[in-house]
Parts: C-alpha cells; structure tokens; sequence
C-alpha cells in the first residue's frame, strides 16, 4: 500500500514508518525538519499548498501524527488550534472524491479521567486546552478511522519527552503513580494496528487499547524488569491519582492488542534491531 505519514520525526511517526517500510509498503514522509531516511518531504504544514500537494500523489492511506503537546498549546494558542483542530478536518474536507483514507491520532486526553472508564461514545470531560484542541480535532467518520489511545515508545531525539525516554535517563530511586491508571499501547502496537486497519478498511473511531488497565507504577516496574534489569528501585506514589481507563466496546476489527508486558518485550527487541536510531539508549 502507499502511505503518507505526516509528523514522521515524532516519537510515534518515526517508528510507523519503519516498520511500514520494512513490511514493504510504498511510505513516504512529510516533517518540518528533514527526515533523515528513503522519501522525504519537508515543509511547512500549514502553508495554503500542503493540501494541494497530498493530492499530486494518489495515497492510499494518509497517516496523521502530528500534535502540539500540553505547554507548547499554552505556549502558542494558534498554532495549536490549527495543527490539533482544524488541520485533520482541512485534510478530511481535501480527500473528498478520493479513494484515500485518512487515519487520525486522538489521546485519552479528551477525558480528565474524572468519570472512567470511558467508550468510544463517552462524553468528553477533558479541560485543558491541549485537552480541548484534541477533541475538536477528531474525525468520527465512515470514510477515515481515529484511533484514540495513549501510546508510550523510543524516541530518535535524546531530548524527547516521552516516558520511556525520561526512564531510561533515570538511575538508582524514582517514584511511581500507583494511583494513574493507564490503557495504552506501545508505539510499535500502533504501527502495527495501522497495518491492520488500512487493509481491513476499519473506520469511525476506535479505542486501541486491551481489556485491562496498568497503573504508571506497574508500568514502569516492566520497564525496570526488561530494561534495567529489575536494578532500579521504584517506590509507589498517590501524590497522583487519576483514571483514563478507555474501553473499546466494537467488535469489527480483527487486530488483539497484546497484553502490557507483551508490548514492552517486543518493543525492545524493537529497539535492539535499531540501535542506528537509538544510539542515546546504548551510551
């Protein structure tokens, strides 16, 4: 298939294109800084030409990663409100009378997590503004897909924000959230749901999560076992206490989403078979 990904130099764009690649897809990339493997393209996304330019080349999928994260939307309200918000409707309105599909990233963070567990049809209660910029961003349609989930994986830039990043720069003691509870996938899950769903043409919006939740705690503890070997010491804390527990109620997609420890193993062969792109975590 031919893929469009759009964001590929983030945490999560980076590894679905490598692994759509690997699987012998036709990807190509689009980023504001250059994406240093196979077909790039770089640019400013919200130059007025970007829409025209999607259509110049008959994808099949586009794949949307690109997001402006907690206090970088505080920081720039505008540009936020496009990327997040109205940038994946601007996309969705582009490919009308097209054959190409649109697969959009929303978060758990269109719940504040003060009413979970939550389905694909909950309320959104979310109330920050990164919180209400992803919400208006997301594409419930029979034509495109959202997958709604929270995600945790490598990332190619040492500074990274991501969770597994901050883990593996820790040593010694650290805290963990026992009471934040957690449905997610790795970002090798994902890639591998986005396979799946752009073969089985699933649409709507999707929650991407397994039939049980983890709190930060036992997350990070399987972190430890399989990546620190169980050196490090994590002492439980409930300094925070929050439930984003998302429940996928449908039944029209055959892709399982393996249990936590599962994504963790395989998420780290992942990154031993890439050591080129992570050379941070091997210092």
């Amino acid at each position: 298939m031919k893929f469009l990904i759009l964001g590929a130099t983030g945490m999560a764009g980076h590894t679905i294109t490598y692994y759509l690649r690997e699987k012998g897809h036709n990807v190509t990339t689009y980023s504001r800084t250059h994406f240093p493997f196979g077909k790039s393209s770089t640019g400013d996304i919200t130059d007025p030409s970007f829409m025209r330019w999607i259509l110049l080349n008959d994808y099949d999928v586009i794949v949307n990663c690109i997001g402006v994260l907690n206090e970088a939307c505080d920081a720039n309200p505008e540009t936020a409100i496009y990327l997040n918000s109205y940038l994946p409707h601007a996309i969705v309105d582009a490919l009308k009378n097209t054959k190409t599909r649109l697969i959009h990233l929303s978060t758990d963070r269109v719940f504040s997590g003060k009413a979970a567990p939550y389905n694909e049809n909950s309320v959104h209660d979310g109330d920050t503004f990164y919180d209400f910029t992803k919400s208006l961003g997301e594409i419930n349609s029979n034509l495109h897909l959202t997958f709604r989930n929270s995600f945790i994986g490598p990332d190619m830039k040492e500074n990274g924000i991501g969770l597994f990043n901050w883990f593996m720069k820790q040593s010694g003691t650290i805290n963990g959230y026992a009471g934040a509870i957690w449905t997610g996938v790795t970002t090798l899950t994902l890639a591998k749901a986005i396979e799946k769903a752009a073969a089985e043409d699933i649409t709507g919006l999707y929650h991407l999560v397994n039939s049980t939740s983890i709190s930060k705690f036992d997350l990070l503890q399987l972190l430890n076992k399989h990546f620190k070997d169980n050196k490090m010491t994590i002492i439980p804390s409930h300094s925070v206490n929050v439930d984003k527990t998302l429940i996928n109620n449908r039944q029209d997609f055959s892709f399982i989403v393996p249990s936590y420890e599962e994504m963790i193993v395989d998420m780290k062969d992942w990154i031993g078979s890439h050591k080129n792109l992570y050379p941070h975590y091997f210092k």
